[in-house]
């Protein structure tokens, strides 16, 4: 077919005699474009075609394409053009080109005159499109909000990526919540260091929860987290020419100590637990004794429990959150895969229990069932929320410290070191990648302990 054959990727133009009508129309549209991107102005006479305007625009403008006539006498024309809109980071230019066959019954002379057109077609379109890809790009370093961010860019490709658990995503959709008021219509680019901080600060002196409470100061650095996640990606994409972040401080966290069951308590529980239902007693004692976190205990199938060694398998963990609902993954760490003994107690208690489910699922193949499943369902765990519940009014009917089941886990880390266990095994029993959280963060030590180590201290040196 006659007409121009492109070289690097423009959009093709037609010209010959019988499609000189859409040359025109064509023009005319870039000329609407170059009007709309403030280029081109009314003011402007055009008394001629507009071909022949733009071609008269493009000199005005020096911006006119090189174009080069290609063949020899007896054989077909051809013309390539080239421009050269700009250049690149690095320096280097950036052109296009394209090659325009005239039609075979237009003489020479013509030719040469329509290829000049044509190029001046082409040169413009090729410059309004690049104009428009340049602005584009520009813009999106300013022309997002932080909703907008956060909605298209971040949360997709950041949060919703597959790689993290829906607790994680729960966690960060409920920050947000809280988050998005203050900074929603807010230019990306636009939010400076100060306005964090005033953020962070509304949140510890003014910000209540639900429950009409202040935030702690761990939820408080969650939040200073996600900010710098969402602001250092923005940066990482060139999106922002400075991260705010940086010019903000850290919340402090300070460390307290967990909340764990004194040795009194500890046995006031055992003796309470008597009085529970049998399937929720095995739950508590076996959270006390091993030292499993709450959803890692909701996780245990059957075939995890080896009676002989008296060991269980740790493979798995149940969560529930509001969007996802109860979903069994693999447990929060490698190393929370693990294998921890039982005591003889929660043996025995396991075992009744075990011949319990047998005779409530008889044609149950058992080692897939739950130990702790949903009532009528062995293969499917139960709510772990559920076990808190039932737990805080269990304690508080006993008279019981205010504890959680995740402070059982406390309480059984500082019972194993006040009896004389050491550091390294207890690691090993809660699943911990480093021996200092396992002393940092779940080590309780009293009075008594202390005076107990100042004694044996006196007593070896005769003090």
């Amino acid at each position: 077919m006659n007409g121009i054959q492109e070289v690097s990727g423009s959009i093709p133009l037609i010209s010959t005699k019988e499609h000189s009508i859409s040359l025109e129309i064509e023009c005319s549209s870039i000329l609407f474009s170059l009007f709309c991107t403030g280029r081109f102005h009314l003011g402007q006479q055009m008394d001629n075609r507009p071909s022949q305007f733009l071609l008269s625009y493009c000199g005005k403008e020096e911006v006119m394409a090189s174009i080069k006539e290609e063949g020899t006498r007896g054989k077909r024309l051809s013309y390539k053009f080239r421009v050269c809109l700009g250049r690149d980071e690095n320096g280097r230019q950036i052109s296009k080109a394209m090659r325009w066959n005239p039609p075979e019954d237009m003489t020479p002379a013509k030719a040469k005159k329509e290829a000049q057109r044509v190029a001046a077609v082409w040169e413009a379109e090729q410059k309004e499109a690049f104009e428009r890809q340049k602005a584009q790009k520009e813009g999106r370093k300013t022309d997002y909000t932080f909703g907008q961010f956060v909605d298209e860019v971040w949360v997709p490709l950041c949060v919703r990526d597959g790689s993290h658990r829906p607790s994680t995503i729960a966690m960060y959709t409920n920050i947000l919540k809280v988050m998005r008021p203050h900074f929603e219509e807010l230019l990306l680019s636009g939010i400076s260091g100060i306005q964090i901080t005033q953020y962070l600060t509304w949140l510890r002196n003014e910000y209540r929860t639900q429950y009409g409470k202040p935030l702690a100061e761990k939820s408080i650095k969650h939040h200073y987290n996600i900010l710098s996640f969402i602001f250092g990606y923005a940066e990482k994409q060139d999106l922002i020419e400075k991260n705010p972040m940086k010019k903000v401080d850290a919340p402090k966290v300070r460390r307290r100590a967990v909340d764990a069951l004194s040795e009194e308590d500890a046995r006031r529980f055992f003796e309470e637990l008597n009085a529970l239902d049998f399937d929720f007693r095995c739950i508590l004692q076996l959270l006390i004794t091993t030292g499993l976190r709450r959803g890692e205990c909701i996780g245990l199938q059957w075939q995890d429990v080896d009676f002989d060694n008296r060991i269980i398998r740790v493979e798995r963990a149940v969560t529930y959150t509001p969007e996802s609902g109860i979903v069994v993954a693999p447990p929060k760490t490698a190393t929370s895969i693990r294998t921890i003994p039982l005591v003889e107690s929660t043996t025995n208690l396991l075992k009744a229990l075990y011949r319990q489910r047998q005779k409530q699922y008889p044609n149950c193949f058992m080692a897939t069932a739950f130990l702790f499943c949903k009532e009528g369902a062995p293969f499917e765990p139960r709510d772990p929320s559920a076990v808190t519940r039932r737990m805080k009014r269990f304690v508080t009917r006993a008279g019981l410290p205010d504890v959680s089941p995740h402070d059982l886990r406390h309480t059984c880390a500082s019972l194993l070191l006040s009896s004389g266990a050491d550091i390294k095994s207890v690691q090993e029993i809660l699943g911990h990648a480093d021996a200092s959280t396992t002393l940092n963060f779940y080590v309780k030590t009293d009075l008594r302990q202390m005076r107990l180590a100042t004694e044996k201290y006196a007593k070896a040196f005769d003090l």
